[in-house]
């Protein structure tokens, strides 16, 4: 007899307002210095020099490096996920690509040269926007062990974001903040510059809600994302290093080794609450159920527990399930993921909000994911019921953003 398991996906839509709770430490790993860090499931991948490490924060209070791989490549500055790959920025050995399909042996594949040292990369979809020193390169991933080089744009930037369904890269560069547009025409993949914002050098961007967030040393600057004019700033008490923006929100994370949670329901941002890393923060990610920030620091990873960015607390988790979503938030398509195999075949339905069935799949026995498409569906909350013979609950929040 089937049993249904209740699977809550609480579908954010850019007006929502998130309920602002404090952060407050968990747990801490130490490593060398982490440059950046990205999250998928309960794991964190954390780079810095000459390694990748995979954090397992499955138990917060107490997180553990499961997996580690040094490419022999020297420092890797930024990283990026998608599916089994992790994409890092090698600097001068360009992008350092690793297999991280299993995670407790994560597997160094190739690296791919660039024109110019990479400093950060970042995924949209099957595209993957590199930032060097000398210009920002865009590579497909429809071999995702091997980004081939779609085209260029020859000016530098420091950190970059991609916005996938508008088809735009957002980059801090050290000659002033700007929108970079690209086009596919018969196989062809064009490449130009479609706004920008001052002359200054920004070391940080973060994209979320309406806004494209920079950094500029103590200072984030609220860029209107439609017409990349100013709309608000935030002055911190420490020099910015980083800064992680979701739809009415910002995470920043300083020198200082201080989080901050600005909440951008208005132009100007305003702090809501702050907690105190063990060291200078490089780099944050959100865990999929929105509960966890994972912040690289000089020292290793750090995992703070919050609440800002749920609307509804919540509930721990059943261990064997460890429901995820990927990538998240997502815009098309979404990975929902438990850890334990079913033991019967079932069929995952989602409903809107009136009850009205809007994707069915099946789902085969011993399965431990599927991927939802949310083409043509409106932004908006939905209900997932997974049906099956297995008889384990849990809840998961993703944000769609069409």
């Amino acid at each position: 007899m089937f049993r249904t398991i209740s699977l809550l996906c609480t579908v954010l839509i850019v007006s929502s307002v998130a309920l602002p709770q404090n952060l407050a430490v968990r747990g801490s790993v130490s490593l060398s210095a982490r440059q950046d860090v990205a999250v998928v499931g309960n794991y964190a991948f954390a780079v810095g020099s000459n390694s990748l490490a995979v954090v397992n924060f499955s138990s917060p209070q107490s997180p553990s490096v499961v997996g580690q791989v040094a490419p022999g490549v020297g420092t890797l500055s930024a990283v990026a996920v998608r599916g089994d790959y992790a994409y890092c920025a090698g600097q001068g050995s360009g992008v350092v690509v690793v297999d991280i399909s299993t995670p407790a042996a994560p597997d160094w594949v190739r690296n791919v040269q660039a024109a110019a040292p990479i400093v950060d990369v970042a995924i949209g979809d099957t595209f993957l926007a590199a930032a060097t020193g000398l210009n920002v390169t865009l590579y497909g991933l429809s071999n995702a062990e091997l980004p081939h080089l779609l085209t260029t744009y020859g000016r530098a930037a420091n950190r970059v974001i991609v916005e996938s369904a508008a088809r735009k890269i957002h980059c801090a560069g050290p000659t002033g903040a700007f929108e970079l547009t690209w086009t596919v025409s018969q196989g062809n993949v064009t490449i130009s510059e479609t706004d920008d914002y001052g002359s200054a050098e920004y070391t940080s961007v973060g994209l979320g809600g309406d806004y494209v967030n920079y950094v500029q040393n103590l200072q984030l600057s609220a860029l209107t994302r439609n017409t990349y004019s100013l709309a608000g700033q935030y002055g911190a008490a420490a020099q910015i290093r980083t800064v992680f923006s979701g739809d009415d929100f910002s995470l920043i994370g300083m020198a200082s080794g201080g989080v901050e949670y600005l909440r951008q329901t208005a132009n100007t941002p305003q702090l809501v609450s702050s907690a105190q890393a063990p060291g200078a923060i490089n780099g944050l990610a959100l865990s999929a159920n929105e509960q966890y920030v994972l912040a690289a620091t000089q020292s290793g990873v750090t995992v703070f527990e919050s609440s800002p960015l749920s609307s509804e607390p919540q509930p721990p988790l059943p261990q064997k399930l460890a429901l995820s979503a990927y990538p998240n938030p997502f815009n098309s398509r979404a990975t929902i993921q438990w850890q334990a195999p079913l033991r019967q075949a079932g069929e995952l339905r989602v409903f809107d909000l009136l009850g009205r069935s809007v994707i069915t799949q099946p789902i085969a026995a011993q399965a431990t994911g599927i991927a939802l498409d949310f083409h043509g569906q409106s932004a908006g909350s939905y209900w997932i019921e997974l049906v099956s013979g297995d008889n384990s609950e849990a809840v998961l929040h993703v944000l769609y953003l069409p």
